[in-house]
């Protein structure tokens, strides 16, 4: 039997495998895990609820639909992605205790060589602050329309390809977290702010957590790191850009009228990660190298699977 036909298994065994190598590194480095408090989303503006309604919609649709399949796989899909984004967020949050070493510098450089497509992004923000009035929020929820889009779409339609898009979200955050640690940086809002006011007084409220972390180390995890556990600074590489360009990949292939909606959101959470400073533009080239890797990953791993499938519809 070809164990990618089990619901679930191999979501269960990336995530619980990300678990394990996120334990061995607190482990080496005696840090704590944390789990996120009830206010850890505040600052953003956004509560559990608007994930958790998200969850909870295509949850009662595949009920009342009776997809029972699919039900199962979303249940321990679900899991999955919940046990790696508490890993992915605490690696995150230990980033500048595993690795002190900071390339900011490094990428402030790379940035100002690329000053006219800096400014490019500035213009970009601008216009679209002139055209919607929701603009400084936009980049948060223009994200969100795309998970929640790609979702609904795609469980309704291919259960392989739906997989594949889940799973492919999955990695990028595998990756993404291990990531941080290698080159690690903040963000170049540490020399210059950025046009959305929204995102810079987040980046004071992440900063000042930030370097509270700094000076408090692990006491500091133990008492305040559950309710900055949403809140830790990383730049490189940009997993909104990552995230985002699963969804784009996806869609374009497989439901070409959902991929060009994408597009226009897609471009402007490109530059909008740099009109808000919190990336350098070689964060973003990251992402997309991120996002490569992980659909190659994910191709070559589903592509039994996919042969399985596709037999039985014969």
């Amino acid at each position: 039997m070809n164990l990618l036909s089990v619901a679930g298994l191999p979501e269960l065994v990336l995530a619980f495998s990300f678990l394990l190598v996120a334990t061995m590194l607190a482990w080496r480095f005696d840090l704590p895990f944390v789990i996120p408090a009830s206010g850890a989303l505040e600052f953003t503006g956004m509560s559990y609820g608007v994930p958790l309604s998200l969850i909870g919609v295509l949850g009662l649709y595949l009920i009342v639909t009776k997809q029972v399949r699919r039900l199962i796989y979303y249940c321990l899909a679900a899991i999955a992605y919940g046990v790696i984004l508490i890993a992915h967020f605490n690696v995150k949050l230990w980033m500048s205790l595993v690795n002190p070493t900071s390339w900011d510098d490094f990428y402030w450089k790379t940035d100002q060589a690329l000053r006219p497509l800096v400014d490019s992004a500035f213009a970009v923000h601008r216009g679209a602050d002139m055209i919607l009035p929701v603009g400084e929020h936009l980049y948060l929820f223009a994200f969100l329309a795309m998970f929640a889009g790609s979702i609904i779409v795609h469980s309704a339609q291919c259960f392989v390809v739906f997989r594949k898009v889940i799973f492919t979200a999955m990695l990028v955050h595998v990756l993404g977290a291990l990531s941080y640690l290698v080159m690690p940086a903040v963000g170049p809002f540490l020399y210059e702010q950025g046009v959305n006011a929204l995102e810079t007084a987040r980046q004071v409220h992440m900063y000042g957590g930030y370097q509270a972390l700094v000076a408090g180390g692990r006491p500091w995890i133990v008492s305040e790191g559950s309710q900055y556990m949403f809140a830790a600074v990383a730049a490189m590489p940009s997993l909104h850009v990552a995230s985002s360009a699963v969804f784009v990949y996806f869609a374009w292939k497989h439901v070409r009228w959902l991929g060009v909606a994408y597009l226009p959101l897609f471009t402007f959470i490109i530059f909008e990660a740099v009109a808000t400073r919190w990336h350098y533009w070689i964060d973003v080239a990251a992402g997309l190298a991120l996002t490569a890797l992980a659909i190659a990953i994910t191709t070559a791993l589903f592509r039994s699977f996919e042969a399985e499938e596709a037999a039985l519809l014969r």
